[in-house]
């Protein structure tokens, strides 16, 4: 609908109605129009944000056109969205004409607005046999019930529109959007093939498949579906384009991912998303070179004190930390925090990056003001520290903090176990057998990656002793 209107609010005849508003506005003077075209200056305003302007707007359409219909039903819809119901309501009942389908969709949206559902459903009811069971009404209907969460009224309404209308596009899209907000993903999915059957160029549902394929992490599913959508309209896809990106990042083939981001950064200069994201797949290439040179010119395009600067201001300094600078990492992330002053995993990062310049002291007093600060998630941010421990040599402490975390509900053992480990080897604990057990069935790759150890599919804890010994030995 937005999209719509944007159309339309870009034709030289909108333009035209627009200028000639504003330039009442400026003169002070009183022009005529029609209540239509002043309710169209209104979405526009609204549109733009610019809730006054749309107020003004409607107000001047009203005292032109005091019983104007489509005046006094936007004007009580900005009323409801702001929470003023008895307002809404008020304006609502100078709407009499019972056969209006908006002056109906208005009258149930404030039944639900005040709780009264079934009032609603009566007046719904009304409204779909006055205009005698259109698909195209049930559509509307059951987009009204979803846009104020009611999904089980919204889904017996399908239910029957789908009995009445069983190939109807749009009701089968309103079936689909259902299934996903139950995570029904493969009704969902079948669905969309079913709607591709008859519309194979559409490339709104080549997206919607693509997105469920994402979330249910069928990535290689995902990146077909997207490839579909840019073959029909090369033109246009910026957000399939980065979809695949994000699908190839999420399977670890980072070059074909840095391949998708560099694309959308030709495309669409000033993409700092893209060049952050390319600065990250390097990273994880081990290239930390070109990872800098990336994010760099990502940085340069931010905007100063957005989200975008922050992470990127985080990415650097974890750069720098690889490299050993880790005076540098601190000034990065200082950076960061300016942006972020209460996270918790930037001070636990500013803390490690101190104790690996032997600054103990301001290590430990940023350690413990995280701690103090983390009030929801004390567990993960005791986890870091003890992998910060562990990696700056200091077994003794890290074991003593992670060993707490063992069977703690709030710490995925596929995280902590490898960890565990190392700390339980290095000091000679007497149950390092039995935790490196579990790690080499929770989470093998990093196990091996921890202890630097080539892997070895489904291999035996005593196996594994027996070729970190060897290592040991002069």
């Amino acid at each position: 609908m937005k999209e719509q209107f944007a159309s339309y609010f870009d034709k030289p005849e909108f333009k035209h109605i627009l200028t000639r508003y504003e330039e009442m506005l400026q003169n002070g003077a009183n022009y005529y129009f029609e209540d239509s075209e002043l309710t169209d200056i209104a979405e526009y305003y609204a549109m733009l944000g610019d809730s006054l302007g749309a107020e003004g707007a409607l107000d001047y359409a009203l005292r032109l056109h005091p019983d104007s219909i489509d005046a006094l039903i936007f004007k009580a819809r900005a009323r409801l969205i702001n929470g003023q119901v008895g307002e809404a309501i008020q304006i609502a009942e100078k709407l009499t004409d019972n056969n209006d389908r908006e002056v109906l969709f208005l009258r149930a949206e404030l039944m639900m607005a005040t709780e009264k559902e079934h009032k609603a459903n009566d007046i719904l009811r009304a409204l779909i046999e006055l205009e005698r069971y259109s698909a195209n009404t049930y559509v509307d209907i059951i987009d009204l019930l979803l846009d104020n969460q009611k999904e089980k009224q919204a889904t017996l309404w399908l239910e029957e529109a789908i009995a009445r209308h069983p190939e109807n596009p749009q009701l089968l899209e309103s079936a689909a959007y259902c299934h996903i907000l139950k995570k029904q993903f493969t009704e969902a999915i079948d669905i969309y093939n079913r709607l591709l059957d008859t519309d194979a160029y559409n490339i709104a549902y080549w997206e919607e498949l693509g997105k469920i394929y994402f979330q249910t992490e069928q990535y290689d599913k995902a990146i077909e579906s997207f490839e579909f959508a840019i073959a029909i309209n090369d033109n246009d896809c910026y957000f399939a384009m980065h979809a695949i990106a994000n699908s190839y990042f999420n399977i670890g083939n980072y070059e074909k991912a840095e391949e998708y981001y560099q694309h959308i950064s030709h495309d669409y200069p000033g993409a700092v998303n893209a060049l952050y994201h390319m600065g990250i797949c390097r990273i994880n290439m081990n290239d930390d070179d070109k990872a800098l040179e990336y994010l760099t010119e990502a940085l340069v395009e931010t905007t100063d004190g957005t989200e975008e600067q922050g992470q990127i201001y985080s990415q650097l300094s974890l750069i720098f930390s690889r490299k050993g600078e880790h005076k540098k990492a601190v000034t990065y992330i200082e950076e960061a925090l300016k942006i972020y002053p209460d996270n918790q995993e930037l001070i636990i990062m500013k803390g490690h990056e101190l104790l690996c310049q032997g600054h103990f002291e301001e290590s430990n007093q940023a350690f413990v003001e995280a701690l103090n600060n983390s009030t929801e998630n004390a567990e993960r941010s005791l986890f870091l520290i003890g992998v910060s421990m562990l990696e700056n040599g200091l077994y003794s402490m890290s074991y003593y903090i992670l060993r707490q975390l063992k069977d703690n509900p709030e710490i995925d053992p596929s995280v902590l176990y490898p960890y565990l480990c190392m700390c339980e080897w290095v000091l000679n604990e007497e149950q390092f057998k039995e935790t490196l057990s579990e790690a080499l069935v929770q989470c093998p790759q990093k196990t091996y990656e921890i202890f630097t150890l080539e892997p070895a599919q489904g291999e035996s804890a005593d196996n594994m002793i027996q070729r970190l010994k060897a290592i040991k030995q002069p």
